[in-house]
């Protein structure tokens, strides 16, 4: 089977979400493209993957994002808002504070939305 570039992530998430799947007997590559990844600060490498294990891989990274969630509180409403100028009001996507839209920014956190 050929492995096909998947993502692209952060070097240090990379190479754990690869030791996630090869418990699992899924074996994915890093690989550096240097059209899609980066050096310095943020080093990214591309994630390489079987199509026949991308469930698999989605599931591992599904779990790892729920995990990180645990013993914080989601407002998946105010998560999923938009910032649209041409209401009166919105809700800050960050913090769920609303605001009248004549902010660009949220006044309770200091996101820039506009």
């Amino acid at each position: 089977m050929e492995f096909r570039p998947v993502a692209v992530f952060p070097l240090n998430e990379a190479k754990l979400l690869q030791d996630q799947l090869k418990a699992k007997g899924v074996e994915v590559r890093l690989e550096h493209n240097e059209a899609t990844c980066t050096r310095g600060c943020a080093v990214t490498v591309e994630f390489h993957a079987k199509v026949s294990d991308i469930d698999i891989i989605r599931e591992v990274i599904t779990e790892n994002f729920v995990d990180s969630l645990e013993g914080h509180e989601v407002d998946w409403k105010a998560l999923s808002s938009v910032y649209d100028s041409s209401q009166k009001m919105a809700t800050c996507p960050a913090c769920a504070t609303e605001f009248e839209t004549t902010n660009k920014e949220c006044p309770e956190c200091g996101l820039v939305l506009g």
